[in-house]
């Protein structure tokens, strides 16, 4: 899991990439060509969605030690976290692929947090609800997994599911309950995203730039009170991963389980083709020299090999 953090760095590395663009702080050449090329390849991505071009130097750091990382980020940044956005000062530090335990690849850790950054230069520099920034993030970077709904239902069924205002505190949950908002941030947002009108998401931010009222923008655009829409949310969510339980409790169960078994193997079975055809349309976009594959989130990779 990644998080934000709002407050400035004393960091201190070696510059070993630069543009007008993005400053790359790395001991490992190749891993700065690797990240400068999903920097690019996101850059793109997070504009088209937001209809905004980024108006600033985002500088990233790559920690290859804990020490480096938490005298980077703080000693009070959660035990969790693998990166950090330094929203003021559009500053990114992410731990090096090698420290990495929680399954997370260069690719997501690079996207998720350049997300946070032009997420809030799009917002014109202006808060954003936190369930808002992690779904957002999560959605560009396509962190979602097959198996989270289950933890959804489950929180769910034991009450535990999370109102949307109270993730601004995402920082102090732990272990599980850290999963659960970024999860349910994830769907918040691909609800909004997978509605039929794509310029609902950039016409807030834009109002938003020009008026400082989020609440206002949210409601002259998306025509709900901010308020509303959230427990509405919340009803829904709940309706639905209820509906999922209940059909897990009834009598059916162990044909409802076989039939899941096998959607969950053609779905990722899809899922794998989409990847593959990814990788072939981010392997056209590569830099000249190869020196970005050892890094490289995709058919280089060497366990991949294995």
């Amino acid at each position: 899991m990644v998080a934000i953090i709002l407050t400035p760095t004393g960091v201190a590395a070696d510059q070993v990439y630069q543009n007008t663009e993005f400053k790359i702080y790395s001991g490992d050449q190749s891993l700065a060509d690797s990240t400068y090329y999903y920097l690019k390849f996101y850059q793109t991505r997070i504009e088209q969605f937001l209809q905004w071009q980024l108006d600033t130097t985002v500088s990233i750091y790559i920690a290859e030690t804990d020490d480096d990382f938490y005298s980077k980020v703080g000693g009070s940044f959660p035990d969790w976290g693998v990166g950090a956005a330094d929203l003021e000062n559009s500053t990114i530090v992410i731990k090096a692929p090698a420290m990495l335990q929680t399954g997370k690849s260069l690719r997501e850790l690079v996207s998720h947090e350049l997300a946070h950054v032009i997420l809030f230069r799009a917002a014109g520099r202006h808060w954003l609800p936190r369930w808002l920034h992690e779904g957002f993030a999560m959605y560009i970077s396509g962190e979602w997994q097959i198996g989270q709904d289950i933890l959804v239902a489950r929180s769910v069924w034991t009450g535990n599911l999370i109102p949307l205002q109270k993730l601004e505190i995402l920082n102090s949950f732990k272990g599980v309950q850290a999963n659960l908002a970024y999860t349910q941030s994830y769907l918040a947002v691909s609800s909004l995203l997978s509605k039929r009108d794509p310029s609902l998401f950039p016409d807030i931010l834009e109002l938003y730039r020009r008026t400082g009222d989020f609440f206002e923008s949210w409601r002259i655009v998306s025509g709900r009170e901010y308020r509303i829409w959230m427990n509405e949310w919340y009803s829904g969510t709940s309706k639905k991963y209820r509906m999922f339980l209940f059909l897990f409790d009834s009598e059916i169960f162990w044909i409802i389980l076989s039939l899941l078994f096998i959607f969950l193997f053609i779905m990722k079975r899809i899922q794998n083709r989409r990847i593959r055809k990814r990788w072939e349309i981010e392997e056209r976009l590569r830099p000249a020299d190869e020196s970005y594959k050892k890094y490289f989130d995709g058919y280089y990779d060497e366990e991949n090999k294995t």
